[in-house]
């Protein structure tokens, strides 16, 4: 009769048979026994690391494109804002120092793309749906903002129901595993505002080469769901007659400028307009002239600040700022040449405008006067005719 294995005979048995174990699963694995050892040891789980690596190999494999797709008719680019190089890509830079207009100006570019009109007044935008990221302002701040700017621009909020979302201090940062998260929102938008990128990335050193890791990530998003990102960054107060120009205000690394398609720096002095320097224009490659943005508190109601407005000014930078009638003449004309015509009274025009009727009232006889328009129609229902004159010019 065989004699019973002793524990020490067991003991080898086990430890040999865990050996065959250990050769196989690594022989599986394609890696030593040592490197088998080493994962357990650390917790790490080999086989759902090779699957994750075969994976990125296979999506690899599947984003080369062949000499045919490289030569094959390109589709016309998805502009968001022809004018200022934004599409979707490379994020778009707004850059600017502290109570620059950096901000309102994205909130306001946020209601024109929402409502399809021209971004400040004078830059064609493409309509779509808007997604604002706040990192920094908070829940009230921002939405104070939206309802200002809607106020002075006449907008009823109810037109804009699922076209503009608001995600007030997230939980979640772009430069962490949980930045993934930012791709799924934006599904189905045409635009997600980025505010700040200091804020979105406390994890990141704006100072170094890598501090782009989190922007790439945006344009991979992008390329992705079709989305154009705006991210709104901090800035250096420019030196006068900086070598290198406005770029050279944006903070950090220049890894930060290079990651972008689109750069446009804002800088104002208290009581001045905007200066805007588009700085880059990656896809076109013409970067548009300097203009200026005024940003003024609109009256409404006895309220001198229930509306907030940002205006383009016309020309490629006025030396002064225009005064507030002239201003004003100059919008109501805009109105009018939109259409060539404008049927309606004072009071329409007032609520159009956001602006006193009395105001409007002025504006609109001293327009008469200079031939720029003529009325037409009845008293109570005229209609305001666009004459194209040269004293369109002495409303800008």
């Amino acid at each position: 009769m065989a004699q019973a294995p002793t524990p020490a005979e067991r003991a080898e048995a086990t430890r040999l048979a865990l050996d065959v174990i250990e050769r196989r699963e690594a022989d599986d694995l394609g890696v030593s026994v040592k490197e088998l050892r080493r994962a357990l040891a650390e917790g790490r789980d080999l086989r759902h690391e090779r699957e994750e690596q075969e994976r990125r190999r296979e999506e690899l494999l599947g984003s080369l494109l062949q000499a045919g797709d490289i030569f094959a008719p390109l589709p016309p680019v998805n502009w968001l804002c022809e004018a200022l190089d934004m599409a979707p890509g490379a994020p778009i830079l707004f850059a600017g120092y502290g109570f620059s207009g950096k901000t309102v100006s994205a909130q306001d570019l946020a209601l024109s793309v929402a409502v399809g009109a021209p971004a400040w007044g004078r830059f064609p935008v493409r309509q779509g749906r808007v997604l604002h990221v706040d990192y920094e302002q908070g829940s009230h701040l921002t939405r104070l903002r939206y309802q200002r700017l809607a106020r002075a621009r006449g907008i009823d909020p109810r037109a804009l129901d699922e076209r503009l979302v608001l995600a007030p201090l997230p939980s979640w940062y772009l430069d962490s595993d949980s930045g993934d998260v930012l791709a799924r929102l934006c599904e189905g938008f045409d635009l997600v505002i980025v505010d700040s990128f200091r804020a979105a990335c406390p994890h990141t050193d704006e100072n170094a080469s890598d501090s782009r890791i989190p922007l790439d990530r945006l344009g991979r998003m992008s390329e992705k769901t079709g989305v154009a990102p705006v991210v709104v960054h901090h800035a250096r107060k420019p030196a006068r007659d900086a070598q290198g120009g406005a770029r050279m205000s944006v903070r950090g690394s220049g890894a930060l400028y290079d990651a972008c398609g689109s750069v446009l720096v804002f800088a104002a002095e208290k009581g001045e307009p905007t200066t805007v320097a588009h700085e880059k224009a990656r896809i076109s490659g013409r970067p548009h002239a300097d203009f200026q943005l005024w940003i003024e508190d609109v009256e409404i109601d006895g309220d001198p600040a229930a509306g907030l407005r940002v205006s383009c000014l016309n020309g490629p930078g006025p030396t002064r700022v225009p005064d507030r009638f002239t201003q004003l003449k100059g919008r109501v004309l805009e109105l009018v040449k939109a259409d060539g015509t404008f049927t309606g009274g004072v009071n329409l025009l007032r609520s159009r405008l956001g602006a006193k009727r009395e105001d409007v009232g002025a504006a609109v006889a001293d327009l008469e006067r200079s031939g720029a328009i003529r009325r037409e129609g009845s008293y109570h229902r005229p209609t305001f005719v666009y004459q194209g004159t040269d004293s369109d010019s002495q409303c800008a």
